[in-house]
């Protein structure tokens, strides 16, 4: 496959819903480059987004992860977003600039699962919310940002294979 002619992926969706974990396995499928932004950020921090946000406030952390996204381009192949990069129009006209965007749809029950509670997961959202009232606020975001939107409970496999012939 010719590595110039693949459009480069971003994905979006809750926290727990398998960005990483996909984009990772994209990544080696096809041996080319992925970033995770929510790593980008606890590195230019040195912390955990949860302590990050501790310190700072959930806008805090989406301001600079809307920074981030804005100092992506296409060399990057493969993107994970945090779960709030949709709240900035900004970042997500940027992505869809260079990006297909890849909504990993998720069933609220299988992220509580996956990440429990989750205000450890440094999710950017003010304090009290719930996860259900999370989903509930994101999930329009996430369908008008969507150029494809795929089925989380999905097996990586299934999944890599249904990017592979998106993209």
């Amino acid at each position: 496959m010719d590595m110039h002619r693949i459009k480069n992926v971003s994905f979006i969706g809750m926290a727990g819903c398998g960005k990483s974990t996909i984009g990772k396995a994209l990544s080696k499928n096809l041996g080319i480059n992925f970033t995770d932004t929510d790593l980008l950020i606890e590195e230019r921090f040195k912390a955990s987004l949860e302590q990050i946000k501790k310190d700072n406030g959930y806008k805090f952390v989406r301001r600079a992860e809307e920074e981030v996204i804005l100092s992506l381009d296409k060399d990057i192949k493969i993107i994970s977003t945090g779960g709030s990069a949709v709240y900035s129009e900004k970042s997500m006209f940027h992505l869809s600039s260079f990006s297909k965007i890849v909504y990993i749809n998720t069933p609220l029950e299988e992220i509580k699962n996956r990440i429990g509670q989750g205000q450890q997961r440094g999710l950017a959202a003010p304090e009290g919310l719930s996860i259900d009232d999370i989903y509930q606020e994101r999930e329009p975001l996430y369908k008008k940002w969507a150029d494809i939107t795929l089925d989380g409970k999905d097996s990586v496999e299934n999944l890599l294979s249904s990017i592979l012939s998106f993209i």
